[in-house]
């Protein structure tokens, strides 16, 4: 959403530091940005234009000034720039994602084209390029924060092609720019698949009551929506194995043939972008701005965990295959059986622990934890300005001094055309205003929980909770970052931006945790010590299958991106399944299609989600030796991770938080091996 420069640093993990955090200032009082939500298209699509015009304006009188070429003189004022930017197109760029109106919706997905077009473009400009590479030699940049910003700009015009020759340049913008639509296609298409089975009355059998009630009749039984609200209560309930097959094909098809041509179409054009720098790969251009640094050493960190966690998947597969009998085990029965051997071997019924999962009791211990753990205050703000009349709006204050550090909204429910997985947009972030005012940041947890029945609340299963506190941390990061400027505060490198949601995952396995954040409800009584032990026991059933599945996805991604510039993106996935994991591919699936991440900014990059875990379960230790609740902690973490935000390094950070650096003892003891990394 937020065009964030990056840094090319070539750091290889763990050798090299850099600078060590330093203590943040203390927050002071923010204040919003006040957001038109009620534009129509033709208000989005002039505002969107006129906002860009007034950037390319102050660009080209940046970048044709005489003055000298300073800090003051370049990086801010660009900084500036492109931060009013954001601003200006706050709703007309996220409103395609949720938005009930068709025409907004293409409107605002058209915003985001041109706006993602024009920063590709001048970011690329010489003129720009030169003036950045002149501030940064006037060493006027003071302090970390202003250095950091320096090296990210400069970098980011190096690596958008304005170090390129006028020809190779002029091609790198127009090939952003398609690539930039071809992606909001892609996600488009997801958001306004309205996929469904029809199945029979005897079809539906297993299926909790409240979730059958919000299905819609048909003559020949039921219309059963096929999305990610729907999957996991289907394959985890339906017995017929017919239904689960239809609702399997129909799931790993969203997105369809459209998708899968947006998606190699966009893979030709990575692969030329690639090229034109001299890499000889997609792959090899993304990860030379990561931790990671190399695709090969990102394959060697898969291929070793495959390796030495494969035989446990394959048993594990094996054991539910023996829940099923003699008849052959597909993809379409993993998660049923999964529930079965959850329910016969650990007395563990889902349904049944969603009971004492309601809504708004859950949302508000969660929030309830998150305030004691990170000394901050959340209040509902009564009569929001929002989008949709569902949404919850909350602010954000600092539990020291009570000042506004920044709003968020929850959006939890699905709506047609709305976006359809679960995730955090930070879609203003901090920033101290060139009049030294602080603007708040706003984030909005957008997510998909299925609608309750008619008269009854809404239940959660223990999934969709750690998925919620998994989100809630990336909403607490982009509230508490406390640097003065927009891309600082914009988040993380990408292959360490899911370690801190990633660690605070592991509260919600806390006994104390859900004694707090669990209440029945009929009787309003917390989980029982008999049912957590029960789920804690149950906690890494199939982790080790689980595991491979997701290196499944990371493999298959780095194969997209460094086999060429045509690919065959289903014969590679069908490939790969057998290769990586017991599992086998379901002809007839396109699951591409519905891979979001291919086309939302983790192309080459969704290896982040196992390598930041190994951060992730590092951090926890400080937690585990110490406290979950323990605010002191708490204050460290949000003071050497959250604050600070991208003006360090990873590293950096993480050995200030621990007193240490890094070790992956703790990642490779929860999937229950001793590997030694391969990260190094």
């Amino acid at each position: 959403m937020r065009f964030v420069p990056s840094i090319l640093l070539g750091a290889i993990l763990m050798t090299s530091l850099g600078a060590v955090p330093v203590a943040p200032t203390p927050p002071v009082a923010a204040i919003p940005l006040t957001i038109d939500w009620t534009l129509t298209p033709a208000q989005i699509a002039s505002t969107c234009k006129a906002a860009i015009d007034r950037a390319n304006q102050r660009i080209t009188a940046l970048t044709s000034a005489r003055s000298a070429r300073t800090f003051s003189t370049v990086v801010l004022p660009l900084e500036t720039i492109t931060a009013d930017l954001n601003d200006d197109t706050a709703a007309q760029q996220f409103l395609t994602n949720v938005s009930t109106d068709k025409a907004v919706r293409d409107a605002s997905l058209a915003c985001n084209s041109a706006q993602a077009a024009f920063l590709s473009e001048v970011t690329a400009r010489p003129a720009l390029y030169e003036a950045l590479k002149a501030a940064k030699a006037s060493n006027t940049a003071l302090g970390d924060a202003q250095t950091k910003l320096t090296d990210l700009w400069l970098v980011a015009s190096m690596r958008a092609g304005a170090g390129l020759a006028d020809a190779q340049r002029t091609e790198f913008v127009k090939l952003s720019a398609q690539l930039s639509d071809l992606q909001n296609k892609f996600s488009s298409n997801l958001g306004n698949d309205a996929s469904t089975v029809t199945l029979s009355p005897a079809q539906i059998a297993g299926l909790p009551s409240d979730f059958v009630a919000t299905f819609s009749k048909a003559a020949a039984g039921y219309v059963v929506p096929v999305n990610e609200s729907t999957v996991t209560p289907f394959m985890e309930n339906a017995t017929d194995e017919n239904a689960r097959h239809a609702f399997y094909l129909a799931f790993n098809n969203r997105g369809g043939a459209q998708n899968v041509a947006l998606l190699e179409q966009a893979i030709g054009i990575r692969d030329r972008l690639a090229h034109l720098f001299g890499y000889p790969t997609w792959a090899a251009y993304v990860l030379a701005d990561k931790m990671a640094q190399t695709p090969q050493r990102v394959e060697s960190f898969l291929t070793n965990i495959d390796s030495a966690i494969l035989p446990k998947a394959k048993a594990e597969r094996a054991e539910l295959a023996a829940l099923k009998g003699g008849e052959t085990f597909n993809a379409w029965d993993t998660t049923f059986y999964q529930t079965k051997l959850r329910k016969q071997k650990y007395s563990v019924d889902q349904n049944a622990i969603k009971q004492y999962f309601p809504v708004q009791h859950t949302v508000d211990a969660v929030l309830g934890i998150y305030a004691k753990l990170l000394d901050v205050s959340f209040k509902p703000i009564a009569q929001p300005d929002v989008y949709n009349s569902e949404v919850l709006a909350y602010e954000v204050r600092d539990g020291a001094n009570g000042v506004l550090l920044g709003t968020f909204y929850l959006d939890l429910y699905p709506r047609p055309g709305k976006y359809d997985h679960f995730a955090n947009f930070p879609i203003i972030t901090r920033r101290v205003m060139p009049d030294g005012t602080v603007r708040a940041p706003m984030a909005i947890i957008v997510g998909n929980w299925a609608r309750p029945a008619l008269g009854a609340p809404a239940l959660l299963s223990h999934d969709e909770v750690e998925t919620f506190f998994h989100e809630f941390g990336h909403n607490m990061a982009a509230m508490l970052a406390n640097e003065p400027y927009e891309t600082l505060t914009s988040g993380f490198r990408s292959d360490f931006i899911e370690a801190p949601s990633q660690m605070l995952e592991n509260w919600v396995w806390d006994p104390g945790i859900l004694k707090q954040i669990s209440s029945n409800v009929k009787t309003g009584a917390p989980l029982s010590d008999e049912l957590i032990q029960k789920m804690i026991a149950a906690r890494y059933v199939d982790y080790a299958l689980s595991t491979t599945q997701q290196i499944l996805y990371a493999t298959v991604d780095m194969k997209y991106h460094s086999s060429g510039a045509v690919v065959d993106t289903t014969a590679i996935w069908k490939n790969s399944v057998p290769a990586l994991t017991p599992g086998t591919f379901a002809d007839g699936t396109h699951p591409q299609a519905g891979f979001g991440h291919l086309m939302g900014g983790y192309d080459a990059g969704y290896y982040g989600y196992l390598w930041s875990k190994v951060y992730a379960q590092d951090m926890f230790t400080a937690f585990k030796l110490d406290g979950l609740e323990n605010p002191a902690v708490g204050q460290r973490y949000r003071a050497d991770i959250l604050a600070p935000a991208r003006t360090y390094e990873p590293d950096a950070e993480v050995a200030a938080f621990l007193g240490r650096p890094m070790s992956p003892t703790a990642f490779y003891a929860e999937l229950g091996i001793s590997l030694q990394t391969t990260m190094h």
